[in-house]
């Protein structure tokens, strides 16, 4: 493949009628887009000399002003018409792939320069075009191909340049690395909507090293394999494999999203050496000839790359302890190599030319060979004037829902609605995402209200003849306040509406991990109280027994039919086979027991869990009732690693761990976050450790004679459906 865009060192040619940035002054700069992403970039804003962050924008005021407030920006716009009216120079635009070229073309329209997120759009005509007006304009155009500042890989390419390394014969650039929403959504992410949407998400990564370190390639053949289809009617190909020439040099280019022990590297083969990169880790080094006595030169080649590891591993801790102290804005390779490539923006804003490595014709090559890739593996690019479609259709209820189900697409909500439909309800679902709700529910008779439950008039709309309430959803957060804001306020507005439309039940699902169970010597049932020193337990856990104590307020004092289920640890296909529930998993292949992992665990069956739910819909008599729903302990927390390393193939290194040890390294932690005041700083609680290990047993018959729940008790029957399905639907 010959690139037909300009290189970036021709880009710009000296034209003295060509407006020019203004010389001195601070630059005024503003955020298009309050996602995850943001974060990364305020941060480093606010460490960027001459820069001022300014601004930030959203569809959403209420993602920018929480944005605002985190970062102390000054000024919050819900429009990007509002954006371009500011004074701010340069736009930071952080919004999805899709909407990266119109949005680039009306902000460099408005006289505003660019800083634009990977990639930098789906079609290099377009892309092209923006290059182009940028030139005109006299606008600087940046996209943002971070891993190309990372120090490693700067150090990887000066050596290629200073020809260190020698001849290149070979590269091979690879992201194997597992992708979650693959396995549990959400599924209307732009990634998946369509099949090369993957590989203009993450391929640029690649595209950007082969074409830094060699430029344009000559001919290009890729092919893909493991296709899977997700709800929606989507497909994604999980492999995509190129193979490419740039003159002598052979080239590979390697993507997999499927789960396996991740790599995301750089391999360079030489005349005088080879060099390789891990650019997840930020590690480099070098291997060569030390010796012509073979024995010798295994010994120093070995001692030589080890060195070279152990050094930059230990300056490496040394940078990261000091930026996690300091808050500096790089204390991950990720966060760092976002930082110096902004940073790298800035010292060239004023100059002539950008860094080669971030000037938008330079983003153009990158999106080519995008292309390229997807055309020669026969997978059309979708293009971004295209519209996306989400493939799925909700099937309307045949009456008007009398149930409702918040938190209705989740690993438990899903089952709990088919089980309801199953029995001929009339199911309505509150789902933040309508698109979302119909593609996790797909072929399910459900009615979908797009809302959240701490929005009035979304409530309103759900409880219309509403007769039953379920309330599923849970909150995610790293301080307390996250809970009390996401969990507990919107469960009381929910309450309070509930009663306000007068529901004859209203059933909420709390967790075992709100009891004390460090003792083995107890027994846990549905009359047993939640932990008496629950403020000293993890948020999760406080925050379901702080849910709970307030509806049960509201049953005593103003009557709201309430009924509370407590599920065990949930376990079936969909959920994850390295469960917290079972032990820490520190990766797929690597957990520490809490304890000695002897203990037979509460475990329990998704699909039991929904019956039992559902059970509680007509029973006569049941409101201030609790609900305890786990099946009869039948394995150990050892015995289920040992079925899920022989269901998937892979040994899995497993070792029992005492309680202290996981508190001391919590303590030795914490430690440091108090140090530094850090906003997520919590105090450690050995009580909270000490629960995990489930020691008391747990008793539900109370939940089987009220309610005539039957959850699975054949041994081999619960391992096919808990343990075998989870790990066959983890690999499908």
């Amino acid at each position: 493949m010959m690139s037909t865009s300009t290189p970036p060192q021709q880009d710009r040619q000296d034209d003295p009628a060509r407006p020019r940035p203004q010389a001195g002054g601070r630059i005024k700069v503003g955020l298009l887009g309050a996602g995850y992403i943001l974060e990364a970039h305020a941060k480093s804003l606010r460490a960027t000399p001459d820069v001022e962050l300014a601004a930030v924008c959203d569809i959403s005021r209420a993602r920018a002003e929480h944005a605002a407030r985190a970062f102390g920006i000054p000024s919050v716009f819900a429009s990007l018409a509002e954006l371009l009216g500011s004074d701010c120079e340069v736009v930071h635009v952080l919004l999805p792939p899709q909407l990266h070229v119109e949005t680039a073309r009306q902000v460099l329209s408005a006289g505003k320069s660019v800083f634009l997120e990977k990639p930098m759009g789906l079609e290099s005509t377009e892309c092209r075009q923006l290059v182009e007006l940028a030139h005109q304009r006299g606008l600087k155009l940046g996209v943002n191909h971070n891993f190309l500042f990372l120090p490693a890989y700067e150090k990887l390419r000066d050596d290629v340049k200073r020809g260190a390394v020698g001849r290149v014969d070979h590269l091979a650039v690879n992201w194997l690395y597992p992708l979650n929403l693959i396995q549990s959504g959400p599924f209307n992410n732009w990634m998946l909507r369509s099949p090369e949407n993957l590989l203009f998400e993450l391929g640029p990564h690649l595209a950007a090293f082969v074409l830094d370190l060699l430029g344009p390639l000559d001919q290009v053949t890729a092919q893909v394999t493991r296709p899977i289809d997700l709800p929606g009617r989507q497909r994604v190909f999980r492999h995509w494999s190129a193979l490419a020439r740039r003159g002598g040099t052979s080239v590979s280019i390697n993507l997999s999203v499927t789960p396996g022990q991740a790599e995301r590297s750089v391999h360079l083969r030489g005349q005088a050496a080879t060099a390789h990169l891990d650019f997840s880790r930020g590690w480099y080094w070098q291997e060569r000839t030390h010796s012509s006595n073979s024995v010798f030169d295994n010994a120093l080649g070995a001692l030589h790359a080890a060195t070279q590891l152990l050094v930059q591993a230990a300056g490496q801790f040394g940078h990261q302890v000091a930026a996690t102290v300091n808050k500096a804005p790089s204390n991950n390779p990720f966060q760092e190599s976002i930082h110096r490539s902004i940073q790298a923006y800035y010292r060239s804003y004023r100059s002539e030319r950008l860094d080669p490595r971030l000037d938008g014709s330079f983003g153009v090559q990158v999106i080519e060979l995008c292309e390229e890739i997807a055309r020669q593996a026969g997978v059309a690019a979708m293009g971004s004037a295209a519209p996306i479609q989400s493939g799925a259709s909700s099937v309307a209820p045949a009456s008007m829902p009398t149930v409702l189900v918040v938190g209705g697409t989740g690993f438990i909500g899903k089952r709990l609605v088919k089980a309801l439909a199953s029995r001929g309800r009339s199911v309505r679902v509150l789902s933040r995402s309508a698109v979302s709700a119909q593609m996790a529910l797909e072929g399910i008779a459900a009615d979908i209200v797009q809302g959240s439950y701490d929005d009035p008039q979304a409530l309103e709309r759900a409880l219309d003849g509403i007769e039953v309430v379920y309330h599923l959803a849970k909150a995610t957060g790293e301080r307390w306040q996250d809970y009390v804001a996401g969990d507990i306020e919107p469960t009381r507005m929910l309450a309070q509406a509930a009663l306000r439309h007068g529901v004859k039940r209203f059933i909420y699902t709390g967790t075992i991990d709100s009891y004390f169970s460090a003792n083995a010597g107890d027994v846990i049932d549905s009359d047993t109280a939640l932990d008496s020193q629950i403020a000293r337990r993890n948020h999760y856990a406080r925050s379901k027994a702080s849910c709970e104590a307030l509806l049960s307020r509201m049953h005593e004092e103003q009557g709201l039919p309430l009924v509370i289920f407590r599920p065990g640890v949930v376990i079936g296909a969909g959920a994850p086979p390295a469960h917290w529930g079972v032990g820490m998993f520190h990766a797929d292949t690597r957990v520490q027991f809490w304890g000695n992992g002897l203990t037979k665990l509460p475990l329990v069956l998704v699909d039991d869990v929904a019956e039992g739910l559902a059970l509680g819909l007509d029973a006569p008599g049941i409101e201030g009732r609790t609900f305890l729903l786990t099946s009869e302990p039948l394995l150990s927390a050892r015995e289920y690693v040992d079925l899920v390393s022989a269901r998937s193939g892979a040994l899995i290194r497993a070792e029992a761990t005492p309680t202290w040890n996981f508190f001391v390294k919590d303590v030795a932690k914490e430690g440091i976050k108090h140090l530094i005041r850090h906003p997520n700083r919590r105090t450690p609680s050995y009580r909270d450790w000490d629960c995990r290990a489930h020691r008391s047993r747990y008793d539900s018959r109370k939940t089987r004679e009220v309610l005539g729940w039957q959850p699975v008790e054949d041994r081999d029957e619960f391992i096919r459906r808990g343990i075998y399905a989870a790990v066959d639907h983890h690999l499908r």
